[in-house]
Formats: C-alpha cells, structure tokens, sequence
C-alpha cells in the first residue's frame, strides 16, 4: 500500500485590489459605527472580540458573510447597502 500524502492546503494570498476593498469597508464600517457605538459596544452587538472588530475597521481581516450581516443589521442597513463600494471608494 502507497504512504499516505497530507493534503496540502492551498493559501489565497489577496491581491492589491482585495486589500485596498478590505480597506475602504473597514473604513466605512467605522465611519457608519462612529456616531451610534464605541468600538466595544460594536463589537458586542455584533458578537465578536474588540480585537477583531479593529481588525475589520483597519482592513486586516477578511470578514466572514455572517460577520457582514451582522454588521449590517446592527447597522440598520441591507448588506447590500453595506456594499454600496464602486471602485474601492464608499459611494456615501
């Protein structure tokens, strides 16, 4: 019988274009949050650590889609409207 090989994982490794969007949403994230939550009381309603909802808003971190909802829904937006990003730049 042939030794077993491990399953290599493959690794994306994004491109400018994904970190410049990762940005500009994680900007936009903090410029709709400012007036209504502190980063902590974000964070909270949308049930992840302070940590990683700074990571979100600086664009260090990839969200999953029901991170966006949640984000969206605290928000009192659609995703959609969360979204609403046109070339990297927030249309807002």
């Amino acid at each position: 019988m042939p030794p077993l090989r491990e399953k290599v994982r493959k690794q994306h490794v994004p491109t400018a274009k994904e970190l410049k969007f990762r940005l500009v949403l994680g900007q936009r994230i903090r410029d709709l949050r400012t007036p209504l939550f502190s980063q902590d009381e974000f964070a909270e309603a949308i049930d992840v650590y302070r940590s990683h909802m700074s990571n979100i808003e600086r664009g260090k971190s990839d969200l999953k889609l029901s991170t966006l909802l949640r984000v969206a829904e605290a928000l009192d937006m659609t995703v959609g409207e969360l979204l609403d990003v046109v070339e990297g730049e927030p249309t807002l």
